[in-house]
């Protein structure tokens, strides 16, 4: 960065107002940074972003070890040039990979004389759940707490708030999503090396479940399926919490090695034939054979049939997966609940979500913030961490415990759903 875009930054104004906040987002092949403006009325403007692609992570580990503090830091300067702000404060977001979810049902009595159901009594059932899972014996830093529905004594189960109803037992099922603190601790001394504090750490998943559904949707559980490039992430939502999570070892990437390795061609050459794939199409769609051009510059051309052999084998795996991951989590999701598709790896594939919906039985939706700016569903992740962040925010009280801390209920989401 030249010494000219370098003043620019000391001389913009530094992030210090309430209602602005930088986030990153740690995505399987690129870093997002994000510095967003709450304006009240639900409604969220986002000011300056960096997207900046690197080799991601897998079995705990950075793939590229040596070259993350620099795809952070041209992330974050990127994001600073075009919203004319300094960073010095950052929320980051945990990547899928370094969480684990765990749930459970408990019940405590109503505290009250009267027996009228107080905030008090939520954080007591919050405490029993803690208490029930024993949450230090998991080594790991609680990161969100919330609940997928409460019910008072016998009546019918709701994740609103029943603050005011009167009755002796308060029931729920309440989820907590541990972060793996060896992230926490790396992210912690890049960003902090980069003279950048940290201010929270907080779940991207989170935030995506509570961006890309309504209430009335999350009345039931439904399955979030967000399809990256090197795994895809299966969460199953309800209320305000996610009570199953799992990562498939399969994503949007390995459709394109699959087809650099049968074809013989660059991983990018790969990619445009994938990008350019049309699932199941009908007579209006061109039925020319895919062409790239290869590193010598020749013209290559592929046939069609043998291109739909190569992605849909790579789909149909992962489609394998999935239904065994939708048997695991019978218990929350009825054959009927709704499920959303999302994330860069396969949903921006025209036909995609169809082809996954009909290999599945099911029928999937599609999900997109409503946003001005990295309107595509490969940054949905990164914009449900500034919805939750910035909710969050909003709602916090000098009374409250540090952030992240209680996230539970109340989020009211700043883009339009």
């Amino acid at each position: 960065m030249g010494r000219r875009n370098l003043q620019r930054i000391r001389q913009a104004i530094d992030i210090s107002t309430q209602n602005t906040a930088a986030v990153i987002d740690f995505g399987t092949s690129k870093i997002v940074t994000i510095v967003a403006e709450d304006h009240g009325f639900e409604q969220c403007d986002i000011i300056g972003s960096g997207t900046v692609p690197y080799d991601g992570f897998s079995g705990g580990q950075w793939n590229a070890p040596d070259k993350v503090e620099a795809a952070i830091r041209d992330s974050i300067n990127a994001a600073e040039l075009e919203s004319k702000t300094r960073i010095k404060e950052i929320y980051v977001g945990v990547p899928s990979e370094y969480i684990r979810v765990l749930a459970t049902t408990t019940e405590v009595g109503v505290s009250s004389a009267d027996r009228t159901v107080v905030e008090a009594d939520r954080w007591a059932l919050m405490d029993a759940a803690a208490d029930k899972l024993d949450l230090p014996s998991h080594q790991g830093t609680v990161i969100h707490r919330s609940a997928a529905w409460f019910q008072l004594d016998n009546g019918k189960p709701t994740y609103n708030r029943i603050d005011g109803q009167r009755g002796e037992k308060l029931s729920g099922q309440i989820a907590f999503i541990i972060a793996d603190p060896g992230f926490i601790e790396e992210a912690s001394r890049l960003l902090n090396g980069l003279g950048i504090s940290v201010l929270g750490f907080l779940s991207p998943t989170m935030g995506e479940a509570i961006l890309l559904t309504s209430y009335k949707e999350r009345d039931r559980a439904l399955a979030l399926i967000d399809v990256g490039y090197t795994s895809t992430e299966f969460s199953v939502v309800q209320g305000e919490a996610i009570v199953y999570h799992c990562i498939l070892p399969l994503g949007g990437g390995h459709l394109t090695a699959a087809l650099a390795t049968e074809l013989g061609i660059p991983m990018r050459a790969a990619e445009q034939i994938k990008r350019s794939y049309i699932f199941m199409p009908d007579e209006f769609d061109p039925v020319s054979d895919p062409e790239v051009i290869d590193e010598s510059g020749r013209r290559l051309t592929f046939p069609t049939s043998l291109v739909k052999t190569i992605v849909e084998k790579e789909v149909d795996d992962l489609c394998e997966m999935l239904e065994l991951t939708f048997k695991e989590c019978s218990a929350s999701l009825g054959n009927n609940s709704l499920v959303i598709l999302t994330g860069g790896g396969l949903s921006m594939m025209r036909g995609g979500r169809e082809y996954v919906a009909q290999k599945l039985g099911r029928p999937i939706k599609g999900a997109l913030a409503k946003t001005a700016k990295l309107n595509s569903q490969k940054y949905a992740s990164a914009l449900g961490l500034v919805d939750l962040v910035l909710d969050s925010i909003t709602q916090r009280t000098p009374q409250e415990e540090s952030f992240p801390g209680r996230l539970a209920g109340g989020f009211r989401g700043l883009f339009k759903k």
